[in-house]
């Protein structure tokens, strides 16, 4: 069973990059562009309201521990610690690295080859505005690659 729950909490870990590019592609650039919009503009702003997402997928992610302790299902629990280690990664990549908020991070990441790539695709999703809706992945086929440099 404890590999099951590895693998399940794996599973969604990964899973949740799809979930993500599908919300990215269809609800925050579609029907709730409002709360995504202050996100691909400059802001000195602590906080957007486009983090209201991540507190969308905490709250499932809490929800889940809470019908855990209640149920005493480790696989609810597996799928919620999946969510909360891809919501981690997200703020660290995306936030962190990527946008360089809060610990100002971009710097470091040009450093390491594959999050460079990762910051050129997502820099090319906020000039174009749409295409590249990942967030931590890079997936040949489905996202396209600038030939240009980074900037710092």
């Amino acid at each position: 069973m404890d590999v099951e729950l590895l693998v399940v909490g794996l599973t969604t870990f990964v899973g949740m990059e799809f979930v993500a590019r599908g919300t990215h592609k269809y609800v925050m650039h579609g029907v709730l562009w409002s709360l995504h919009k202050d996100h691909h503009y400059p802001s000195n702003s602590t906080f957007q309201r486009n983090d209201l997402f991540g507190l969308m997928f905490a709250g499932i992610a809490t929800t889940l521990v809470w019908y855990w302790f209640r149920t005493g299902d480790y696989y609810l629990l597996a799928v919620a610690l999946g969510m909360a280690a891809y919501g981690a990664s997200y703020l660290t990549v995306h936030d962190m690295i990527i946008h360089d908020r809060h610990a100002r991070l971009r710097r470091r990441g040009i450093n390491n080859r594959y999050l460079r790539r990762l910051i050129q695709v997502h820099d090319l999703h906020h000039e174009e505005g749409e295409g590249n809706w990942g967030f931590l992945l890079i997936i040949p086929g489905l996202d396209h690659f600038p030939e240009r440099k980074v900037r710092a």
